[in-house]
């Protein structure tokens, strides 16, 4: 402070403010701000091949939308599916829309396949081959004699057998009712139209996000208004409803916190002066923290935005404490009243500052950008304090004494007697309290509370999946092998498993590609099998002598047979005329394995499947239970953190002000975290690893308030100035700074999504209690002083 000037501090800060705009002029010009749920979430922490087998699975649901229009009747259905698709297709969001099957894509990969007809043969075929080969041929039979036989004959020619018709059909397990080339679903009251679409960017803008929303509620609109339905659902909208909530947090949180602010300083300072000096310490931090988390990161989360938003109310505490000490001193000079209150705002930062530092162990990213977000945006608003306002204030001096300073003095004063004197009865209903209240505190590690979906999005989900019950689930199967052999050996152990399951009524559906494309050894078994029981028997002459067939047919057909002996057909090349599902089942191989998923439908009864990760080359992947386990080890660790950076400030203390003082001042923020527990346990509240990391963050501010109190006391002795005037002023600074505080995090508690819901009601019970508590620290109990107000 010997070599502090004004002048010189306001231009190194004008400086900096305008590298931080240069910088954020490149930065801020691209798209930088995340809107999916899962880049909130931690990478696994399972092996690589794991990590990519499930970015492939979260890719793949990324995209998808499905939207289904209903009518009375299937024509009418079908009729506004045709014109939903040319608004979708309009709006340029999709880079894949089917309505109508692809008949000519079918017809290509049909005429592909044809000629391994009598290598590929489905689990079914073989099965009846196996135990009583008569029984597929009057099956055939059967088949030509029902009403659709006159579709199935126009197979005979080429196929005789119906070998190929059978593995083909096979393909597509899901018996749907198409009309039209579209397929239609049907139950109790209506007929429902499918159309899938596919986004054409996985990584959507807040921009396109709202146009996606926009256009659901339109869509809805014009279907509903030409006498139909539609349902839609898929992750897209899920995310496009998530963004547009937390839009509107940040926008009830910054405007919530920002209309507080203006009351409590107009009431306060009847001046402008301090209202734009604080929101220009506010706007400064803000727009720093937004440029630095951006250049570090790449793109921030808007979630984010919503923490940064709350910051609002710790951000503006330095200069509040700054401007409220013009109370606390005659002839009060901006140089000397940041000498007085330096030593309070130099160790608020700091403990400010290791609680947002405890935020980077997490391995969330999104709390990890909170983390810089925020303590970039309190180390440039502390620094606008410091280097600017002293320039900035020079001749503000107020010439009143508001009322809040009379309320907030008259507390400081009265509220510790009144605590000293029933200390005997409330201590011990404090502990009760908070015993009570930590037992009834179960702790919830589910990670689907990082995203709150609305009701009615998540009944027509249900609704669809009832009706078309091939959506993916989040878990799955990743099954390895040394070679491609060994690979489709395990994978057929499994999918045998998995059929057990499914006539159990355990699981709805799988889909592995070993149970369409057989190896090169089960090729050539398939065909000896076809060769041995039907064209060496004798069985195939007899079966088209019975059809009719004339004998140049039936010589062309064991023709046919025997030139196809040595055929088989690779991998690589079934795969070029599969569909796409089918072929994000495959990974690829490398040097030491070969990898695919096996994807699941319809899952009744979890443990069972995960058992079967015991079988060799099978691993289970679970995303919702590995991350959730994820949130309960790290909330143990938190735990530990939480207690060594409670220490640590103790320490610090200890060593500045010595022991005794250091335990008045710590005891403030530890009492605030064990009540903001044991609220959460009395009122139900969601406690997780998140409510730690906002304990972190009432450290900070609980060690602030006391902190402030405490130099009070010191800031007097040293400038012979009555304790008194020092506490009414900095009771009137931790006032303003815990109401601009409890507005802004008390706000998140309003959040729809849980977990920042949670964050919130910890964060703001943990303020209120500090702020009750922090005028023990120093108190006197002998003179009193009295403020009137003007």
């Amino acid at each position: 402070m010997n070599v502090y000037h004004p002048k010189v501090t306001a231009w190194l800060w004008l400086l900096g403010m305008l590298f931080i705009g240069f910088l954020g002029s490149q930065s801020l010009t691209k798209d930088w701000l995340e809107t999916g749920f899962l880049a909130l979430l931690p990478v696994t922490e399972q092996k690589p091949e794991i990590a990519k087998a499930v970015r492939q699975h979260n890719e793949q649901l990324n995209r998808k939308v499905i939207w289904l229009t209903g009518a009375l009747t299937s024509k009418d259905a079908i009729a506004h599916a045709q014109q939903l698709k040319q608004q979708l297709q309009q709006s340029g969001l999709f880079g894949e829309l089917m309505l109508e099957l692809p008949q000519q894509t079918m017809v290509k990969q049909y005429q592909q396949l044809f000629s391994y007809r009598y290598q590929l043969l489905d689990a079914q075929t073989r099965l009846t081959l196996d135990n009583n080969p008569k029984d597929l041929l009057a099956q055939n039979l059967e088949t030509l004699y029902s009403p659709i036989g006159q579709m199935t004959a126009a197979d005979l020619e080429h196929d005789p057998l119906l070998l190929f018709s059978r593995y083909f059909n096979a393909q597509n397990p899901l018996k749907l009712t198409v009309e039209q080339g579209i397929v239609i679903l049907h139950d109790a009251d209506q007929f429902w139209a499918l159309l899938l679409t596919d986004l054409e960017d996985q990584y959507l803008q807040l921009d396109k996000l709202e146009t996606l929303l926009a256009l659901v509620n339109s869509s809805t609109a014009q279907t509903q208004a030409a006498g139909g339905d539609l349902m839609v659902t898929g992750m897209p909208l899920f995310t496009a409803q998530g963004s547009d909530s937390a839009r509107q947090e940040i926008s009830t949180v910054g405007l919530g916190s920002s209309a507080g602010i203006v009351v409590l300083l107009l009431l306060t300072f009847r001046s402008l002066r301090p209202l734009l000096l604080s929101f220009l310490a506010i706007g400064s931090g803000l727009f720093a923290a937004l440029v630095v988390s951006v250049l570090f990161f790449g793109k921030i989360h808007i979630i984010t935005l919503v923490f940064g938003a709350s910051l609002i109310g710790v951000a503006d505490d330095y200069a509040i404490h700054f401007v409220c000490d013009s109370f606390g001193a005659k002839n009060w000079l901006p140089r000397q009243g940041l000498r007085y209150i330096f030593p309070g705002l130099v160790i608020g930062l700091l403990t400010n500052l290791l609680s947002y530092a405890g935020l980077v162990v997490s391995p969330f990213p999104g709390l990890q950008e909170v983390a810089l977000f925020s303590a970039v945006g309190l180390l440039v608003a502390w620094l606008t304090v410091v280097l600017l306002f002293p320039l900035l204030l020079t001749g503000f001096k107020p010439d009143h004494q508001p009322l809040i300073l009379v309320c907030a003095n008259y507390w400081q004063q009265h509220w510790p007697v009144w605590l000293l004197k029933n200390r005997h009865w409330l201590i011990p209903f404090l502990l009760v309290f908070i015993a009570g209240g930590l037992w009834q505190l179960t702790p919830r590690d589910d990670v689907r509370l990082l995203q709150s979906a609305p009701a009615e999005l998540l009944k027509t989900a249900d609704k669809i999946k009832q009706l078309l019950p091939v959506s993916q689930e989040n878990q799955f199967f990743l099954v390895s092998g040394h070679d491609i052999n060994d690979w489709h050996q395990h994978e057929q152990q499994l999918l045998e498993r998995l059929n057990l399951l499914t006539q159990q009524h355990k699981l709805m559906a799988y889909q592995g590609l070993s149970g369409y494309w057989p190896d090169e050894a089960n090729q050539q078994t398939n065909y000896r099998l076809l060769d041995k029981i039907l064209y060496q028997s004798g069985l195939l002459k007899q079966y088209m002598m019975e059809l009719g067939f004339s004998g140049q047919a039936i010589n062309t057909e064991l023709k046919q047979f025997s030139e196809a002996k040595n055929r088989s057909i690779s991998l690589p090349e079934w795969l070029v005329t599969a569909d796409e599902t089918k072929q994000q089942l495959w990974l690829g191989c490398d040097v030491e394995r070969c990898l695919s998923r096996v994807v699941l439908t319809g899952i009744t009864d979890l443990p069972s499947l995960a058992a079967l990760q015991s079988l060799q080359g099978v691993a289970w992947v679970d995303q919702v239970e590995q991350l959730s386990s994820l949130f309960a080890r790290y909330r143990l660790s938190v735990s530990l953190l939480l207690i060594v950076a409670y220490l640590l400030v103790f320490s610090g203390l200890g060593l500045k002000f010595g022991w005794h003082n250091a335990l008045k001042i710590t005891a403030i923020p530890v009492v605030a975290a064990l009540v903001s527990l044991a609220m959460m346990g009395w009122f139900d509240q969601l406690f997780s690893l998140f409510n730690l990391f906002a304990l972190l963050l009432v450290l900070g501010i609980g060690v602030d308030d006391a902190i402030f109190f405490f130099m009070a006391d010191s800031s007097a002795a040293l400038s012979n100035e009555t304790v008194h005037d020092r506490r009414a002023s900095t009771s009137l600074a931790v006032t303003l700074s815990a109401l601009t505080t409890l507005l802004a995090f008390g706000l998140l508690a309003v959040s729809s999504t849980e977990i920042v819901h949670a964050f919130g009601f910890t964060v703001a019970t943990g303020i209120l209690t500090a702020l009750v508590l922090s005028p023990l620290v120093g108190h006197r109990t002998q003179g009193s002083w009295e403020i009137k107000p003007s």
